[in-house]
């Protein structure tokens, strides 16, 4: 999908994501919150764009929300299932199908330093930083709200999305084995992918 300018891209992008009143509903009631630094993020964002295009309902094959936020004061795990609950019950009771994971990325390295083996993982700075070190461009994608507004965090741009490619982020943390089940997830849930390989 072409666009003249990225403020084109940009406008349409949110005019698309709005259209998911569901999505919505969960970004106002995260940002009442008052979470620190916080975005959804990945896959129920570019898969909403993908969804509207290919004229399918906007949730379809969305297997959940991802909220994140950076909070260095408190890197407990209980402080996630805190939020985790408050949203997953929200969820339920407006009758969503949304499964619901919340993560402080002020704790990831320690999560991938114990879950992934990694011998020493650098701390992200924020949740941007976190956001541009994901797997793929079109997983790089975070939406937020600024004075009742939405906000588009996007380090690579917006093209991958609506052009339905995946292209892999290489960085030292990430890995040909996590892109490639990645890319498997995907391409058994969505249709017309261009796949760029590792």
């Amino acid at each position: 999908m072409q666009y003249k300018t990225i403020n084109d891209q940009l406008k349409i992008f949110i005019q698309i994501l709005e259209k998911n009143k569901e999505l919505i509903a969960v970004l106002d009631f995260v940002n009442n919150l008052n979470l620190p630094n916080f975005y959804i993020a990945a896959g129920s964002i570019f898969q909403t764009i993908w969804n509207y295009y290919d004229n399918k309902d906007l949730n379809f094959n969305i297997k959940d929300i991802d909220i994140i936020y950076y909070d260095k004061t408190n890197l407990s795990i209980e402080k996630d299932l805190e939020y985790y609950n408050i949203i997953s019950n929200f969820v339920k009771e407006k009758g969503f199908k949304y499964e619901i994971d919340v993560s402080n990325e002020a704790r990831m390295h320690l999560w991938k330093m114990e879950h992934e083996n990694k011998k020493k993982v650098e701390p992200y700075k924020n949740s941007e930083d976190a956001i541009t070190k994901w797997i793929a461009t079109v997983h790089a994608i975070g939406i937020t709200k600024e004075n009742n507004e939405i906000k588009v965090y996007s380090p690579f741009g917006l093209e991958d999305i609506f052009s339905k490619i995946i292209r892999p982020i290489k960085h030292k943390d990430n890995s040909q084995e996590l892109y490639n089940q990645k890319v498997s997830s995907w391409t058994k849930r969505f249709s017309n992918l261009t796949i760029i390989e590792w």
